[in-house]
This record gives structure tokens, sequence and C-alpha cells, in this order.
């Protein structure tokens, strides 16, 4: 199977240009791999030193997640990646979709599979939209 994860290819070209960095060569992984694979990885992550552990795309990986914070009591991180946000906003551009209903969910079922930590490029907008509940 191709390596390439389907919901990170939007930030595969900046990422090419982008410095090599520590730990890059190990990223993506091929999304058919179990969870075991994706605990392997968490459990040299923590052996290496990790104060926390990162789970990316999160949407099509709410599996992942839920095993990852099951399995540790470090907190666990949830990314959700530009593919992520450009298939809702397109979404609901075209009408088919809530924008916000479609967001707030979105948020709140990587927050329910065990993330305590979510980066989302909704993240100001949601924090507007908290305070003014």
């Amino acid at each position: 199977p191709d390596s390439a994860l389907a919901f990170t290819g939007a930030s595969r070209g900046a990422r090419e240009r982008a410095p090599a960095s520590a730990g890059r060569a190990a990223y993506p992984r091929v999304p058919a791999r179990s969870v075991c694979e994706a605990l392997g990885c968490v459990a040299r992550d923590i052996a290496e030193g990790a104060d926390a552990v990162m789970v990316k795309p999160a949407m099509a990986y709410l599996d992942v997640i839920a095993a990852v914070a099951a399995s540790t009591d470090l907190p666990v991180a949830a990314y959700q990646v530009s593919g992520e946000f450009s298939m809702l906003e397109a979404a609901a551009a075209n009408g088919w979709i809530n924008r916000r209903a479609a967001i707030e969910e979105s948020v709140l079922s990587i927050k329910r599979a065990g993330a305590n930590m979510i980066l989302t490029y909704w993240a100001a907008e949601l924090a507007g939209w908290m305070r003014s509940n």
C-alpha cells in the first residue's frame, strides 16, 4: 500500500520543501497497518523520553487515538490535519453540511476518542464559540 496518508496530502508539498528533522523518516504511516503497530511506535517514543504522544490525522484514526489513550498516562495529542480541514470546509461551502455543527462534532469525536489536546485549524474560532456560550 501507498504510505502517503490521504488527509495529509494538502501539506505534503510544504513538508517536502522544509528542512529535514529528526524522526520525520518514520512518518507518515501506512494507513492499513494495525493499531498494534501504532502502539509500538508510541512505546518507542515513550522509551525515548516523550512528554506527550500525537496521532495524526485525527478523524480517520479515532481507533488509534482510543488505543493510545488507553495504553499510556502521557497526554495524547491529536492533529486535525489540513486535509480534514479542507474536506469539511469544502462540504460546507457546497451546502452539503452545516459548517459549525460539523466542526464541533468532528472535534468532539476526537475528544471522546481520548485526546487530551487537539490541534485544529479551527482553534481560534472554536474558542470564540465557547466564550459566547
